[in-house]
């Protein structure tokens, strides 16, 4: 068996040379001999070659991920998007069905209920938090089962030990978007999944400066997917994939950091739901959360975000969002900074306030994904920005 052409996990030595890792632009590398071209132009050898092909940064990043997720190996992608299409299109076919959560990522549903269908794939609905109704849809032959938890933006908890038992007993395959909970929170891969997708930009990435996907699994899950990319090109460039690695080492300490703050912050607007100043307040480590003690079963914390509804539906929400003095009003999550979305505007603008609704995600709902800037100045933040806002009534 040829060996893989993206990263796997590599034994630990002690730090020799440059500390941070050379970054190599060029396009195209020269070759010693025929032997050499022969080699990397059948995919033989992981050497460098061709960009679109595989790079140094690239596999040194999947190596990481690889590890991290106890996982074979990792393959990266230009984005979190490319990894997930990728992961799809490599393991399903003409005339097989996919059984898509209806809890999962916009982009996801975007490109399986425009793109997949197109290439005569079936693809049904199902509620990861309907463990019946999941059974029940699998007694139809299924090539896939896509799902994600932490649920966005409501942040509603899946049982992955539970969906992954479900889907192999029915001899699918199930495909996971960890972004909202990647290792050190959550390993979706050692509760039984195939293979775990990230969009790297988030956690991994941790500056919002870098775009990146990528995908971790077993070996014969990751080369048809490693595949495709060398066919399709959505590979993750060398500039990215060296931020990637600088932010590596920090991972665990802003993660930690991360959670701590956002149940911190949790815990205080407990307060003020009871005092009417809001609605709700949604975080997994919260004891009342509906899922805490699932969490407490997969998670090592209720993660890095907090939900929120405000009174007054959308008008209000959009006024304690527009008063937001600190926080930044922006999508996306994992970075240093604290930012704050209005999923009826962003991810969950396609679909109508009663399908929202019917999706637990009410109009007055903001959710914050919370950086680095410290408890006290996010909760100032909230509070001044709650206080201002549309009350009760």
């Amino acid at each position: 068996m040829a060996e893989p052409l993206y990263g796997t996990p590599q034994p630990h030595g002690p730090p020799l040379g440059p500390l941070s890792p050379p970054l190599v632009r060029s396009s195209t590398s020269a070759q010693p001999d025929s032997e050499s071209l022969r080699l990397v132009g059948s995919a033989e050898s992981a050497s460098d070659f061709y960009q679109r092909l595989g790079h140094s940064c690239g596999r040194a990043f999947e190596s990481l991920v690889a590890a991290l997720e106890g996982a074979d190996g990792a393959v990266s992608f230009s984005s979190g998007m490319a990894a997930m299409s990728a992961a799809l299109l490599a393991h399903c076919k003409s005339g097989d069905r996919v059984l898509l959560a209806e809890e999962i990522y916009g982009g996801t549903s975007a490109f399986a209920l425009h793109d997949l269908v197109r290439f005569g794939v079936a693809v049904d609905r199902f509620s990861a938090l309907d463990l019946a109704g999941l059974r029940k849809a699998l007694q139809r032959p299924t090539r896939l089962v896509v799902f994600e938890t932490p649920i966005n933006p409501t942040l509603r908890l899946a049982d992955i030990s539970a969906i992954a038992s479900a889907a192999r007993g029915a001899g699918a395959t199930t495909v996971f978007d960890g972004t909202f909970a990647p290792p050190p929170i959550q390993s979706a891969l050692r509760h039984g999944v195939d293979l775990v997708v990230h969009s790297a930009t988030k956690f991994f990435g941790g500056h919002s400066d870098v775009l990146a996907g990528v995908v971790a699994g077993s070996h014969a899950m990751l080369r048809p997917i490693e595949a495709l990319r060398r066919r399709t090109g959505g590979i993750l460039a060398p500039d990215p994939a060296w931020l990637l690695l600088r932010s590596w080492p920090t991972l665990r300490l802003r993660i930690e950091a991360q959670q701590a703050a956002a149940l911190a912050i949790a815990r205080e607007l407990v307060a003020d739901v009871a005092e009417k100043r809001l609605v709700a307040v949604s975080h997994p480590g919260l004891p009342q959360h509906p899922d805490h003690a699932l969490m407490r079963r997969q998670m090592t914390g209720g993660g890095c975000l907090v939900s929120v509804e405000v009174h007054g539906g959308l008008p209000g929400a959009r006024a304690v969002f527009d008063r937001l003095a600190r926080i930044a009003k922006a999508p996306s999550l994992g970075g240093v900074e604290t930012l704050a979305t209005l999923p009826a505007f962003t991810t969950h603008a396609g679909l109508s306030a009663a399908e929202r609704a019917r999706a637990g995600i009410p109009d007055g709902l903001m959710r914050i994904a919370v950086g680095l800037e410290g408890v006290d100045v996010l909760l100032a933040d909230l509070r001044q920005a709650i206080a201002g806002g549309a009350g009760p009534g």
